[in-house]
């Protein structure tokens, strides 16, 4: 059953993957078009797109890590360091994708939304990687243990 769970969350970072790399092409025309359905003047327009692609790299490197922790966790390898690096590095991106909205939130102020989103989702990943390293530790100690 987990495997499945796994399995489903690989694909899912597949497809952000694959729209991440859609977007990088069309976020200019989508975000005209949304600036003028939304009636955005044009420094808001500049905001969403240096938003957008100020985050986007960040995006992507979160994606890849967490590909390759995803993958350990699928060869039943949860409890490694390198899972701990990993969820670090995901963590960071959440605040450079935080920082270019935030800043970007000045001149539209909805991006603010994105900003706290963000903030929310790096503190849940500290926590989260904050157990894997007691996880981690607990199990090299048992791992002595005769």
């Amino acid at each position: 059953m987990q495997n499945k769970a796994v399995k489903l969350s690989l694909l899912a970072t597949a497809l952000f993957m694959l729209a991440a790399a859609v977007l990088i092409i069309l976020a200019p025309r989508l975000i005209r078009w949304y600036a003028n359905y939304r009636q955005i003047p044009k420094a808001g327009r500049i905001a969403i797109t240096a938003a957008f692609y100020g985050s986007v790299v960040p995006a992507i490197a979160a994606l890849c890590c967490l590909w390759r922790l995803l993958g350990n966790i699928r060869r039943e390898r949860p409890f490694l360091q390198e899972n701990s690096r990993l969820m670090a590095v995901i963590s960071w991106c959440c605040v450079l994708v935080a920082l270019a909205t935030g800043i970007a939130a000045r001149w539209y102020l909805p991006l603010l939304f994105v900003t706290v989103s963000m903030a929310f989702i790096f503190l849940i990943v500290r926590v989260v990687r904050n157990c894997f390293i007691a996880a981690i530790a607990i199990k090299e100690e048992n791992s002595l243990t005769i």
